[in-house]
């Protein structure tokens, strides 16, 4: 009898062990539930929704749902945030600038002040006999003042020479003429293709680069043009203006040019070339 009551009782302990096994297994059932409709929820993002959060931040217009009936839509304007805008303010208008896009404006501009460059530079020359050293060439945005190196240098040297001082100082007075007309002054120096190969200089490339650099040191010395619109640029025997079949043609080629770029083109890139 006590085997047969032992037995019952130790039926009842499992039994009351079991019931609280189940109550913890059916807790975690439904936390997994609700992790997993949670993240099903998350899966399903509403596109309205979603362009009014956008629209939060963008400051766009965006569509918006009506909590109380999710299905109609209406129109939810996102506020600008700002600084307030004064009633006169130019940017407030539509077209600006009714006459013309800034490129259109900007080119004329140049084409004017070009204009203006040409007639100034080519009297300065007239008037101080230097015809003969110097060649005014006008191009799309772009003087060129041309210059024979032998005006300039001895063969193969970049000192400049002391009987080219009155031009370089003429050349200066004429720069400051038109120093509000123009946005940068580049000096180019061009060889022929007869190689060179000293201690100083061991190619042409570096031979006109001095040349240049020594032009542009003189009027940088002078300290009365803007030094931040001067560079200088040494090109060798890569750009000449004449074949190099005869000693008049490679004569041409050995110049140095000064380049003037006409205020108002919007990109103002340096070194534009139009060579033949």
């Amino acid at each position: 009898m006590s085997s047969a009551s032992d037995r019952r009782k130790s039926s009842g302990g499992d039994d009351g062990g079991g019931a609280n096994w189940m109550d913890t297994y059916g807790d975690l059932v439904t936390l997994l539930l609700t992790f997993f409709v949670l993240l099903f929820s998350m899966s399903n993002i509403d596109a309205q929704k979603w362009e009014a959060l956008v629209g939060s931040f963008t400051g766009i217009s965006a569509i918006g749902i009506d909590p109380i009936s999710p299905e109609v839509a209406f129109e939810n304007p996102i506020p600008q945030f700002g600084p307030p805008r004064l009633a006169d303010d130019p940017s407030d208008s539509e077209d600006p600038d009714p006459s013309g896009s800034p490129s259109d404006l900007a080119e004329g501009d140049a084409i004017t002040n070009l204009a203006q460059i040409v007639d100034i530079l080519q009297g300065y020359i007239d008037e101080g006999g230097i015809d003969a050293e110097l060649k005014v060439y006008e191009e799309e945005f772009v003087v060129r003042i041309i210059m024979r190196d032998m005006v300039f240098f001895d063969s193969g040297r970049a000192i400049v020479k002391p009987d080219a001082f009155p031009i370089l100082d003429t050349m200066i007075e004429m720069f400051l003429e038109v120093h509000d007309l123009y946005s940068m002054l580049s000096v180019e120096g061009h060889t022929d293709i007869v190689p060179i190969a000293t201690i100083q200089y061991p190619s042409n490339w570096e031979l006109s680069a001095d040349r240049a650099l020594k032009v542009v040191s003189y009027i940088r010395a002078d300290n009365r043009l803007d030094k931040s619109r001067m560079v200088a640029a040494g090109y060798g025997e890569e750009h000449p203006i004449m074949p190099n079949d005869s000693p008049e043609n490679m004569a041409m080629n050995r110049r140095v040019e000064f380049v003037i770029e006409a205020r108002g083109r919007r990109d103002n890139t340096i070194g534009t070339r139009r060579f033949g």
